[in-house]
């Protein structure tokens, strides 16, 4: 579909139907969805593409699957950055491509009734399972989100600040991701993958 930038007027195409935020690529406003109709934030953003293999536009094939990246929020954790890319499958299904490091995992959200642990209260080197995996905490803060890029399924806007933690499954192979700005906490797994194993048209 066809929208036009609630900042400037320009036309933009938008594939994602779920799309809640879009920011316009003629002059980097950041229009929200509010009750049907497109509005203007007042917020402005610009990334770098840096040294990443993705890119918005991308269509990429992890571990089989093909993905169309539609958009990407990059967070800011005090010490560095990592980025997250939305990604459309071949059905239309939207899902989060982690990138840290050079290193990819795509995201997989863990349905709230299969938690049987208090995630709200984990701390940094606390264990807990999910789905028969043992993840170990590394990390808990507050993010904060440094730009966005193309269409998301959510509200983010530059500057906002989220609460989160990562962790890692103890041999290193998966991903663990919570994140606390809905109650209960959104939970992510994936497995780790090198960008190599990620082929770009």
């Amino acid at each position: 579909m066809n929208i036009q930038c609630a900042t400037c007027g320009a036309e933009q195409q938008v594939v994602n139907p779920a799309a809640i935020s879009v920011q316009c690529p003629y002059c980097d406003s950041i229009s929200m969805l509010v009750d049907a109709s497109w509005q203007p934030t007042g917020k402005k953003s610009r990334l770098s593409q840096g040294f990443s293999r993705l890119y918005c536009g991308a269509l990429c094939t992890v571990q089989g699957d093909e993905y169309r990246v539609v958009g990407r929020v990059r967070y800011s954790y005090g010490k560095g950055f990592w980025d997250e890319w939305y990604a459309l499958d071949d059905t239309g299904q939207g899902t989060w491509i982690t990138e840290d490091d050079h290193e990819f995992s795509v995201q997989r959200l863990v349905p709230t009734d299969k938690l049987s642990i208090a995630v709200q209260s984990l701390a940094i080197g606390d264990e807990v399972m999910i789905e028969g995996i043992t993840y170990r905490i590394l990390e808990r803060g507050t993010a904060v989100c440094l730009g966005v890029e193309g269409e998301l399924p959510k509200g983010i806007l530059p500057d906002e600040t989220y609460a989160y933690a990562d962790g890692s499954s103890l041999d290193g192979r998966f991903a663990l991701g919570i994140e606390y700005d809905d109650t209960p906490p959104t939970v992510f797994v994936g497995e780790w993958i090198e960008a190599k194993a990620i082929a770009v048209d």
